[in-house]
């Protein structure tokens, strides 16, 4: 049924500045993330995409339509309730990694749980476990400034999912990483996103990982122009290119 997906947006727009210097980033954007989906989002630059998963994940507000998640239109959540949703339920993985550099490795993705409270211990160990998923467990103590690019990367996505949400969204998360490492990366967002009552939208021009998406869905100047649907093989998920038959929207 309509709204029953943990992703759910009717109508939405955006509009970055205002008269004749105005720019129509989103024009009536209607999209569902079902459970147990990784959704991919691809397109020139400048073309949306970036706005789009921003607003899913709170960064930004839609000038108009409808953005729920998990059942909830934010919309209508006062401040402080929309941040604690948005806390305990979205992880965001940013393209420019956004790492705190006078921290840690392990402090930065340890920040998130103790900003939502959680005792220092805990939320260290959580966040050493959550870097041996990504394959850190022995760079906890290390400044970011002393990784690799990829390294970097491999940090804000144990940051992102450390509080094990339940809406993860990723902007570009194999850009910096080679094929080994991205198949890696992509091969634990597959994990999460199968999971009951979670779902995942990941932005990307990286080709490599198309294939371990269950739809992927082509932006153009504001609009979802072309969606595919594929049927995900682990065994190619990370050689496989897009699936040529569309869907008509």
């Amino acid at each position: 049924m309509a709204g029953d997906a943990p992703i759910s947006l009717r109508g939405v727009t955006r509009t970055f500045g205002s008269g004749s210097a105005a720019v129509q980033a989103l024009r009536g954007i209607n999209l569902e993330v079902p459970d147990g989906e990784l959704f991919m989002l691809v397109g020139p630059s400048g073309c949306g995409k970036t706005t789009l998963i921003s607003i899913v994940a709170g960064i930004l507000r839609q000038d108009a339509g409808s953005v729920r998640l998990l059942g909830e239109d934010l919309a209508r959540l006062p401040g402080r309730l929309q941040a604690d949703f948005r806390a305990r339920n979205v992880g965001f993985v940013f393209q420019q990694f956004n790492l705190v550099p006078t921290l840690t490795v392990q402090e930065n993705v340890a920040l998130p749980l103790q900003i939502a409270g959680w005792r220092r211990r805990r939320a260290m160990d959580r966040a050493a476990a959550t870097l041996a998923l990504v394959g850190l467990e022995a760079r906890l103590d290390a400044p970011p400034d002393s990784l690799s690019g990829g390294q970097q990367q491999r940090v804000a996505i144990a940051r992102a999912i450390v509080h094990d949400p339940r809406i993860l969204v990723c902007d570009e998360p194999t850009s910096a990483l080679d094929r080994e490492k991205g198949r890696q990366v992509m091969d634990l967002l597959r994990a999460i996103a199968i999971r009951p009552g979670r779902a995942l939208i990941v932005v990307t021009h990286d080709t490599r990982v198309f294939g371990y998406s269950d739809r992927i869905a082509t932006m153009q100047d504001g609009h979802i122009v072309r969606l595919v649907r594929r049927r995900f093989d682990p065994a190619t998920a990370a050689t496989a290119e897009p699936a040529p038959a569309t869907v008509p929207l």
